[in-house]
């Protein structure tokens, strides 16, 4: 069991199951993988409001003073020390002056990757356009930040900045701690560690890597890509008369019609789709920074003669099976699928194998289990034995994780600020922008180079929708995505339709 301590004014907490899965991407790839947050505020800002806007959220978020260990799975909460915002006039150049600033700033605060030791892991940098335009680039490791931690961070940045502007106290009432968070969330964890083991050995005894067709892999081209698949409001409709009717999530829906989609580009009939799952149900967490959640294999089992409704109903038996044991590292579901793709296990592998229970016991501290050591080299070795086939047979030998994950943007219904703008002669229109008035290098980072995510989301421009972000497909793979989706989504408002009209 963890133990929480102070050692020279900081406090000594374990990871999260969250961070702890990015922590072993971090040794693994020396990358961050950072969120890029530009804020664009039209009308007169007071700057200095701002500012003290960032500092309450460094004082109220321990994560964002966090230090991360390089050899042990802890994070060193250190004591709030004032944020002084950095500022750049560019209001004077000329527009292509200005362009050429904005891309040199954006890779000077956007592009380096944290160093997790030294805090606060939190970057920003105010940008002067013209007199009435300011840009806020904000830039978080993934590490400290999940999706629902940027949303909500979001939520707060606005809010506080409209206190601020009236005079009001920033301090509100204080937050789940950390340290709380992390106790309640191994407490869970060591009392399912047994069973959960067993579940996970069950739940992908059948699971297989998904492979794709050479003609249908592009990796001379590295950079981050991808397509948005805009969804109607009929097929939002029918999806939710859908899940009305079966007691489904929109996540199940959506797992299950892109697992048939990508069985079908694939071949693979039991495959394993990776999603999400919410840890925020610990009372206070919603309102916690950090990476709190934990991405799980949701394995499926498709076949040519199985209905729809069939297919929904299985995804929702086995997405609540899969939800009851979310409290664990994302390590332990993924070295059983690790070591499936393995041929043969390597000498190194069997000597971490009985080392791990070794560091176990010397890093109690951490509250880690006893073979969180062998799940990592696991996943490595087979990473390792996959790079050889790819290099050696070429990228249709490389196994593709695909990631489902439903962003808060989807159900929310956005953020109303002009109550608040009408309020104040003084306030500016804030907006996060998802265009940039300047060109940006492409991401061609290498953690995600075998991965295509799947975003559920609401685009500020495009409305709802599908967004698919990767780096190996061909624009021919995007298209049959995009058209095989749409062929079951009509497929599935016919079913409903019958159905409705049956009862």
């Amino acid at each position: 069991m963890m133990n929480i301590s102070i050692d020279k004014n900081r406090q000594v907490l374990p990871l999260t199951n969250g961070q702890l899965s990015f922590w072993f991407i971090y040794h693994m790839t020396k990358e961050t993988a950072n969120h890029f947050l530009p804020y664009e505020f039209e009308g007169p800002l007071r700057s200095d409001l701002l500012e003290k806007v960032l500092n309450t959220l460094l004082q109220d978020n321990e994560i964002l003073r966090a230090s991360v260990s390089d050899w042990c799975a802890l994070q060193y909460v250190y004591p709030y020390e004032y944020f002084h915002l950095p500022y750049e006039d560019l209001s004077g150049l000329c527009e292509q002056g200005r362009t050429a600033s904005l891309g040199a700033l954006f890779l000077k605060y956007s592009e380096p990757n944290f160093d997790l030791m030294k805090p606060p892991l939190l970057r920003a940098c105010l940008i002067k356009l013209t007199p009435e335009k300011h840009l806020l680039m904000l830039v978080m490791p993934h590490f400290a930040m999940d999706g629902a931690a940027l949303h909500q961070m979001d939520i707060e940045l606005r809010a506080l900045y409209q206190k601020a502007l009236h005079g009001e106290p920033l301090r509100g009432g204080r937050k789940l701690g950390l340290a709380d968070y992390v106790t309640q969330e191994q407490a869970i964890r060591n009392s399912q560690s047994q069973q959960a083991t067993q579940f996970w050995q069950q739940q992908l005894s059948q699971a297989k890597p998904t492979y794709l067709a050479p003609a249908l892999l592009d990796i001379t081209n590295r950079a981050r890509r991808g397509i948005f698949i805009p969804l109607s409001q009929t097929q939002l409709q029918d999806i939710g008369r859908w899940c009305s009717q079966n007691k489904l999530t929109q996540q199940m829906v959506f797992l299950a019609l892109l697992g048939k989609v990508m069985a079908k580009l694939s071949g693979n009939n039991r495959l394993c789709l990776t999603t999400v799952q919410e840890n925020r149900d610990i009372d206070g967490a919603r309102s916690l920074y950090g990476a709190l959640l934990t991405s799980l294999p949701v394995p499926l089992q498709i076949s040519d003669s199985q209905s729809l409704l069939e297919l929904f109903l299985q995804v929702k038996k086995t997405t609540l099976a899969v939800y009851e044991y979310r409290h664990v590292p994302w390590s332990i579901p993924l070295s059983i699928l690790a070591r499936r793709k393995l041929s043969k296990q390597p000498w190194w592998l069997k000597v971490i194998s009985k080392l791990s229970g070794a560091y176990h016991s010397i890093s109690k501290q951490t509250g880690l289990y006893p073979q969180v050591l062998a799940d990592f080299a696991a996943i490595a070795a087979s990473d390792i034995e996959e790079d050889k086939k790819t290099l050696r047979y070429g990228p249709h030998h490389q196994a593709l994780t695909m990631n489902v994950n439903m962003l808060p943007s989807f159900y929310e219904q956005g953020i109303d600020t002009t109550a608040a703008e009408q309020d104040t002669a003084q306030a500016c229109r804030i907006t996060l922008r998802r265009q940039l008035d300047f060109p940006v290098p492409q991401d061609d980072s290498e953690w995600e180079q075998n991965v295509l995510n799947f975003y559920i989301e609401k685009h500020p421009l495009k409305g709802a929708g599908i967004r698919l972000s990767h780096q190996c497909l061909t624009e021919q793979a995007e298209q049959t995505i995009r058209e095989e989706l749409y062929t079951l989504l009509r497929q599935s408002s016919e079913v409903a339709q019958l159905v409705e009209h049956s009862a």
